[in-house]
């Protein structure tokens, strides 16, 4: 049985380009986290978008383990002739936390088509799915998959 996971989201930055920070806390249901991995499945809406580029780059230097899942992906379209897009993330370890993990994303907003009230768009980033995989040793390996 799994304890309760604390799933936080914050966007940091300000304007057009900025980072999505994914935190997972996990209660003490699993005795070694030490062992696992945890795989996060983010659901990017049509109003970001995620440069493959950038993942590629942030990859190579070592900062994020993240790639798109979508084909056929436009970074260029605005929000009303783009697709709800998928990237996965491979999370790491809290040093600060010894139950948690966290990862992080560089987002960026799309245009939007013009509008005559306050200029204001809300974009919602629904919880991603969550897949855990433990090696606890001696043959014996352990999954969790939580989703919304």
């Amino acid at each position: 049985t799994c304890s309760e996971i604390i799933l936080r989201q914050e966007v940091l930055k300000d304007g057009f380009h900025r980072d999505l920070l994914i935190k997972v806390k996990f209660g003490e249901s699993i005795e070694d986290l030490q062992t696992c991995r945890l795989l996060i499945k983010q659901y990017i809406p049509t109003g970001l978008f995620v440069d493959p580029y950038e993942l590629a780059s942030l990859r190579e230097r070592n900062i994020t383990e993240a790639v798109m899942v979508s084909e056929n992906f436009n970074i260029e379209a605005p929000n009303y002739l783009s697709k709800e897009a998928e990237v996965l993330i491979y999370a790491r370890q809290d040093s600060q936390c010894i139950d948690c993990f966290q990862a992080f994303l560089p987002v960026h907003y799309r245009y939007h088509r013009p509008h005559s009230k306050d200029g204001e768009t809300f974009i919602i980033v629904n919880n991603p799915d969550l897949l855990m995989y433990c090696d606890q040793g001696e043959g014996y390996k352990s999954f969790l998959r939580v989703e919304e």
